[in-house]
């Protein structure tokens, strides 16, 4: 039904619609085309069946008076509101044609008029009202129509309101209610907790082997879970024994944000390569095989894409696709030559429990073959953006790609204080599925900016060494209830800040000591290479 468009606008109305929302509905079909819906239906009014006689109304002060009511409260009564002011005509000023000939009953007049009117029939009572400030703080006199000698009554905004508006507003009124209320008793906690320089439960400490905690370590981790076990501990709790999730953003951006972008990429990347093998085969295909072949792909994803994610407008979303080509190129037409008989792969699943990704065939293993970090019993899972295997499999090449920009130093970063583990997660999958103990060749490379670069892996086995004391270390520490906020809680791009203090600058300055005290020795972790 959706697939057929605004033709099915009707059906789809008498479907999933209620009795009211169908009136609705229909009413809009009826005076547009399906195709206007959104523009008819924010300017569709209908009478809901009341006496406005026996209702409460809200109107401008022309309506009023061409009905009055007995009980009247008129709003805004500030000089700069009411009566309004006759201004200028722009276009044809006073020393052309004078105001009192163009307009001859002026806006003020009308104002003063009504007032007339609706005080006069206001017999049961009338209540005239004020703010005392503006917006910008700034004070407002009275309206000239408010009579001399009336009595006054100023209403403090930190009043006890005679009538409720809302519950927040009547716990607001009665503290001692308030008091007795378990949400603000434990917001109360956390609010000064997150004061106290010493680590708190509201802080991230926990009692010690939590059986939550130590599922979620047991679980099948990832690069982004092993990141946020060695540099935020607490968030890991929160996404991986909590559950908790960022909201994902529905309406229709300008540009993709890195996430996104990397992974448009790496899909072309995906894309192209699965078309050319293995006929004619990636490492034997010519410049411009390759770049049909991507041609091809990005036509599918600029299709695809928007059916499935928000993506930018038409025009917008074209730019971005033929960007991301562009660095795909890049990283198809990095290697130039390859060893007879050598295949490759993108995306190539390892680890993973779901059975459905060993449907496929001609893989160089099952990608539901488990792959543990060596020395401890921590499985991980994941995709490798690119592999390379020799014919002879005697060698194999693993390859990360990174859209954004190359940082300081790229050529000494191994692990990279725990934010570079993809890197050595693929070593480790590919020398733990591979026969023979084939020579591993492990690469990050750089797309950004002008030609790509390309950084090795320089001892792979001390890399890996290197990961299974850190990840080591992080189950100690998460398992001994110090599940605290690290080095990437403060980062602007946290999915998770909204569940940190609103200025977590100043509460980070009042952990800081408390903080170094309880990572200890861990935090040299995040100072690595």
């Amino acid at each position: 039904m959706l697939a057929n468009g605004p033709d099915a606008a009707e059906q789809a109305g008498t479907m999933l619609l209620g009795t009211s929302a169908r009136v609705i509905w229909s009413e809009a079909l009826r005076r547009a085309p399906a195709e206007a819906l959104e523009l008819t239906l924010q300017e569709l009014r209908l009478p809901d069946g009341r006496d406005p006689g026996a209702c409460a109304v809200w109107c401008p002060a022309s309506h009023l008076a061409a009905a009055p009511r007995r009980w009247v409260r008129l709003l805004g009564m500030t000089t700069r509101s009411w009566p309004r002011r006759a201004a200028e005509d722009p276009l044809i000023p006073s020393h052309v044609l004078s105001r009192g000939i163009l307009d001859p009953d002026p806006v003020t007049a009308q104002d003063r008029r009504a007032f007339q009117v609706i005080t006069a029939q206001a017999s049961g009572g009338c209540i005239l009202s004020r703010s005392r400030r503006n917006a910008q703080g700034g004070l407002l006199a009275a309206s000239p129509l408010v009579p001399q000698g009336a009595r006054v009554q100023g209403l403090k905004r930190a009043r006890i309101p005679t009538h409720a508006f809302s519950e927040p507003d009547r716990l607001l009124a009665r503290p001692d209610e308030a008091a007795n209320s378990p949400a603000l008793a434990a917001a109360n906690a956390c609010w000064r907790d997150w004061r106290n320089p010493a680590i708190t439960a509201h802080d991230g400490r926990t009692r010690a082997d939590h059986p939550v905690i130590a599922r979620a370590i047991d679980a099948v981790q990832s690069a982004t879970s092993l990141r946020l076990m060695l540099r935020d501990p607490l968030a890991f709790v929160w996404r991986y024994a909590l559950g908790w999730r960022s909201v994902a953003e529905d309406d229709q951006p300008l540009t993709l944000d890195a996430r996104a972008y990397g992974d448009l990429v790496h899909e072309l990347l995906k894309r192209t390569v699965y078309t050319l093998e293995p006929s004619p085969g990636y490492s034997r295909a010519a410049r411009h095989e390759i770049e049909t072949a991507l041609a091809e792909a990005a036509t599918t994803v600029s299709a695809e894409w928007p059916l499935k994610r928000s993506v930018p407008p038409l025009l917008l979303w074209r730019y971005t696709v033929d960007a991301a080509a562009q660095l795909a190129l890049k990283a198809l037409t990095l290697d130039e030559t390859f060893q007879p008989g050598t295949r490759s792969w993108t995306e190539q699943a390892f680890g993973r429990a779901d059975e459905a990704v060993a449907a496929a065939s001609d893989l160089p293993w099952d990608p539901t073959a488990p792959v543990e970090i060596t020395g401890t019993n921590v499985r991980v899972q994941g995709s490798i953006d690119r592999l390379d295997i020799t014919a002879t499999g005697n060698a194999v090449r693993v390859s990360d790609y990174k859209t954004g920009a190359e940082p300081k130093k790229a050529d000494q970063i191994v692990l990279g204080g725990g934010a570079e583990l993809q890197r050595v997660i693929y070593a480790l999958a590919a020398r733990q599925l591979l026969p023979d103990n084939p020579r591993v060749v492990a690469r990050l490379i750089y797309l950004g900016g002008g030609e790509p670069r390309v950084y090795k892996l320089p001892d792979v086995d001390q890399a890996i060494a290197e990961i299974a004391d850190h990840v080591t270390a992080a189950g100690v520490l998460l398992r001994q209830g110090r599940a605290l906020p690290g080095p990437d809680a403060r980062e602007n791009w946290n999915d998770f800040r909204l569940a940190l203090p609103a200025a977590p600058t100043a509460y980070f300055q009042i952990k800081q000591s408390a903080l170094s005290r309880a990572f200890d020795d861990f935090a040299r972790v995040w100072s690595c290479r």
